[in-house]
Order: structure tokens, then sequence, then C-alpha cells
């Protein structure tokens, strides 16, 4: 599947965010991921324990399912597993054979590395900078921003201006037009799902607009009138959106199909779908599910990767608040590091630098405790390009 490359003017430090080549690939190991558990499943190997939803198992662990219980499992092969008790089950090649075929890079949707959860193909490696938005006046557009799309027609939504009596949008690409649109006849009110802290506006193009094309980007710049008569004041921001091509919507749709078949719990078919989102480059609508998965589960790591994804699309405030919310929650190590050195990337693009450098010291910190020597040296590069507030390798 294609991935689109949004790649940024000015380059940086590159922290990792898929944490190195090797993690990015299958496991090597026969491994499992537990996810959905009803009763009192317990797990032995050398002693006997309780199974915990998401946790990791590998090769030889026996599960034991009673009489009433049920769990299901994702094998790192690709393929899940459902048992009812009575049963014991081993975890080998031949037992996760006998699973239900997933999609490509199912497991690596649902697993943990480094304190986030990000999709095998993923392009989602951020730059160490200072280019900051922060919502304020605007409209900025949140969604879609800077990615491709599934909806030759996809409904834009923006922050509201409240003294606003007409919006305009400027597309600018293969076709070129302007669209006026009265405040009267656009929806506007505090927002849902992603946006629900955020007075907002939504509006589908239908056919205001031509309908986009495969592999064409177009870019939108928004603009409002303050009142009649007035001169359009336009936001300096433009944003770029392209279509899928035809074969890579057909696919995603049809990942889509077979992850809704799924007999999963809620919050593990939305990372999966979440997943499959990130690696077709439709980060809006991964937006959408990984806010979805974490508001059925709270899971510390997805929560990572939403603002991981609100900070590649350069949403700041939303990216800080799903760090910040990580680490008031007490998290394992690992999704500390990783929410302490999101903090730190905010920090850094709001030029509170001494700020940003605390956190990346943190973050270098507690990945050297976890023995995480790749993501331990991108922390302490970050904290020392933080010193003067220019990251190493920086474009001159």
């Amino acid at each position: 599947m294609a991935v689109i490359d949004l790649g940024r003017s000015r380059l940086g430090i590159l922290l990792f965010l898929l944490a190195s080549q090797s993690a990015a690939q299958k496991p090597e190991e026969l491994t499992a991921v537990l996810t959905r558990i009803e009763g009192q499943v317990t797990l032995s190997s050398h002693s006997i324990r309780r199974a915990a939803q998401r946790q990791v198992i590998r090769r030889g662990e026996i599960v034991h399912v009673p009489t009433g219980a049920q769990m299901t499992l994702i094998c790192s092969t690709e393929t899940l597993v459902s048992l009812t008790g009575p049963r014991d089950w081993a975890l080998d090649a031949s037992s996760c054979g006998l699973g239900v075929p997933l999609p490509e890079s199912s497991y690596r949707n649902l697993v943990s590395y480094a304190g986030r959860i990000l999709p095998r193909k993923g392009s989602l490696l951020l730059e160490l900078e200072t280019r900051n938005v922060e919502i304020g006046p605007g409209p900025f557009l949140l969604s879609p921003r800077d990615s491709a799309v599934l909806d030759a027609y996809p409904r834009l939504v923006w922050t509201r201006v409240p003294d606003a009596v007409e919006y305009e949008i400027e597309v600018r690409g293969p076709v070129e037009t302007s669209i006026r649109l009265p405040a009267t006849v656009v929806p506007c009110g505090l927002g849902s799902g992603p946006w629900r802290d955020t007075d907002v506006c939504s509006w589908t193009p239908s056919g205001k607009w031509p309908a986009l094309e495969p592999e064409k980007p177009v870019f939108l710049k928004l603009g409002f009138r303050p009142a009649v008569g007035a001169s359009v004041r336009q936001v300096r921001q433009v944003y770029k959106i392209q279509l899928l091509s035809a074969a890579d919507q057909k696919s995603v749709r049809a990942s889509q199909d077979r992850i809704a078949a799924l007999s999963l719990d809620k919050a593990s078919r939305l990372l999966l779908t979440a997943g499959a989102y990130a690696q077709a480059g439709l980060h809006a609508d991964a937006v959408t599910a990984y806010d979805g998965a974490v508001t059925a589960q709270e899971i510390p790591e997805a929560r990572v990767t939403l603002g991981d994804l609100y900070l590649a699309s350069g949403l700041t405030s939303q990216a800080d608040r799903e760090y910040l919310q990580v680490l008031a929650g007490a998290p394992d190590l690992a999704a500390q590091a990783a929410a302490e050195l999101g903090v730190g990337q905010v920090a850094y693009r709001r030029k509170r630098f001494n700020e940003a450098r605390v956190h990346f010291e943190r973050a270098g910190r507690l990945y050297t405790d976890l023995g995480l020597g790749a993501e331990a040296e991108a922390a302490r590069a970050a904290a020392a390009g933080s010193e003067d507030g220019k990251s190493p390798g920086a474009g001159q």
C-alpha cells in the first residue's frame, strides 16, 4: 500500500517514533498479544499468573481457559485465535496456524514498542523544529490537514470564528476555485470526537467543488469575512490533501471490511483500523480511530500515538493534551518515556528550550533504564540540541 510522503521543508533531528528498522518488522520470535479476556484466564510457564488484556506472551506459554471463560489473542504470524473454556492452549506455530488470517500488520498495530503503537510501514518520524501552530483566531483547518483522503468530497472541519459572517475556501491544484459560504449555512458548535473541546465548523463539499482525483493533490487556504462588505481575512497556512489511488482505496476498504468482521473488543478493532489508516497516509482518519480507541479503553501507548499524529499534523495543543494525560495516569516506564519525549517536542516547538531539554533528559534516562539504546540516544541528542534552541543537523 502506498504511503503518502508529506515531508517538511526544514529538516531537523529525527526522533524515533518508529523505534528501529528491526522493530518495525514482524518479530522473529513467535509471540501473541491477548485482546479480549472474559473470566479467570491464567497463564503458566515457570509459574501461574492471571492473564491481562494487551499482555504479550511468548512461545511455550500455556493459556488455561476455565469453564465459562473466553479469550482471544493475536499471534505475531498475523492470525486471530479464539478460545472457549474449558481448554488449555499452548502458544506454538501449529496452534497459531489454526487461527483466522488477519490483514497485514495487525499484530504490529496492536502491540506497543518503546511506549507507543505504530503501523509497520508508517512514516511518522517527526522533526525537532520550532514550527508551531496554536489554535486561536482562525479559521484553522483541523481535518483533513496535510493528509491523504478516501472520499472525493472530504468533510472539512475547521475552528469557528465567532464574528465571521462568511467563510472562504480557496482551492488550488488541477482545478482552481474559491468557495464562499455564509456563516449561517455552515454547521458550527462544540466539536465531537477528536475535536470535542473545540468550537468548530464542518462542511462537506458535495458539488461545491470538483471531485478530487486520485493522486492529484489540491491545496487549501481558509479565510473569513468579519462583516458584510469587509475584506476577506486569510490564514496564511496552506493545507495539502490528496485522494488515494483507486487501488489503494480498494485495499484500505477491503482491510476495513476484514477488521469489522473480526471477533474483537471495540478498542482492539479501532486500533487495527487506526493502524491501517495510518499506513495508507490517511492521518485524519487515523486520528479519529485512535481517539475512539482511547475513549473506549484507556491505553497509554495508543494515546501517545494519537499525540504523535496530532504533532505530525502541526496541532501542538492537541498533542500536548494527549501526552500530559498519559503522564497524569502513572503509565509504565515505556509509555512515560514516550510521553516525556512528546512533551519535550511540544515545548521545543513553542521555543521553550530549557523546558524541552528537561523532558528530553527525563525520556533519555527512562529509555536507558529500559535498555532501549537507540531511543535513549535520540533523546540525549534532542536534549543537547535544546541547549541553544538549534537541533543538531538542522538545515542552514
